[in-house]
């Protein structure tokens, strides 16, 4: 069951209602990007688009060099794997993380891929469980100007065995989101298709600006999946989805 979700968040509780019935299920939203005069690209470090080899190591040498080719200035780099298998992922401040056309991440299906983080203050425990979560694919804490986008590329959680996990109450700690945003300002999500989410596509808490245009398909068969969860964030929201999808 595939669904459309077009969200524009604005801070000050002004909603902004951006329609996608008539969509054919690609987000052909443009957001104005901010220029990045450094990039750098992920197969400049090693990073092997088998499904198989786990890149976290080559994502995280690449956020290292160009966050640090000159202070304080934007940066990008940018995913060009078809299959690139990942665990989690932390992103610093002013950067632009862009799929390439056909580009294609991975989430492992390996627990011990997955960090261990504490539940945020103000839950106090994990979707499922007490005691610590594991910490989103994609997450960033008290950033500033980020953005993460793709020409309609792919992010793929693989999220069905930790549905088999959390139906069979084998799970040990609660399962993670594919992108989390917490304490963060001017933060664009765009142009990403999420597949298969193992809790939440899309988490963002206690945020500004959070501008957001994706197309998000659920795993077969679960129908409880979430795919934008927004907690606490100063913004108004609105949701549109495409006809029969409960829009």
């Amino acid at each position: 069951m595939e669904e459309v979700a077009v969200l524009l968040l604005v801070a000050l509780s002004i909603a902004i209602r951006i329609d996608a019935e008539e969509s054919s299920g690609v987000c052909d939203f443009k957001p104005s990007l901010k220029p990045r005069p450094h990039s750098v690209s992920i197969l400049e470090f090693g990073a092997v688009g088998d499904g198989k080899t786990l890149n976290t190591l080559a994502f995280q040498n690449a956020i290292f060099i160009s966050s640090h080719l000159q202070t304080r200035v934007a940066h990008s780099f940018m995913s060009h794997l078809e299959n690139g298998l990942l665990g989690v992922l932390a992103l610093p401040a002013i950067l632009h993380y862009s799929w390439k056309k056909g580009a294609v991440i991975l989430g492992s299906q390996d627990p011990s891929h997955w960090d261990l983080v504490y539940p945020l203050s103000s839950y106090g425990r994990g979707i499922e469980l007490p005691g610590q979560r594991y910490q989103s694919l994609i997450n960033g804490d008290m950033l500033y100007d980020v953005a993460v986008t793709g020409d309609n590329g792919t992010i793929d959680g693989q999220g069905y065995v930790w549905w088999d996990w959390f139906e069979s109450d084998s799970l040990n700690y609660s399962r993670p989101h594919l992108v989390e945003f917490t304490s963060s300002d001017h933060v664009l999500v765009s142009n990403i298709t999420f597949l298969n989410a193992p809790a939440y596509s899309i988490h963002p808490v206690y945020c500004r600006f959070f501008e957001q245009c994706v197309h998000a398909s659920r795993v077969a068969g679960m129908n409880t999946v979430e795919q934008v969860h927004i907690y606490s964030s100063y913004s108004g929201t609105e949701f549109r989805t495409a006809k029969g999808r409960g829009g």
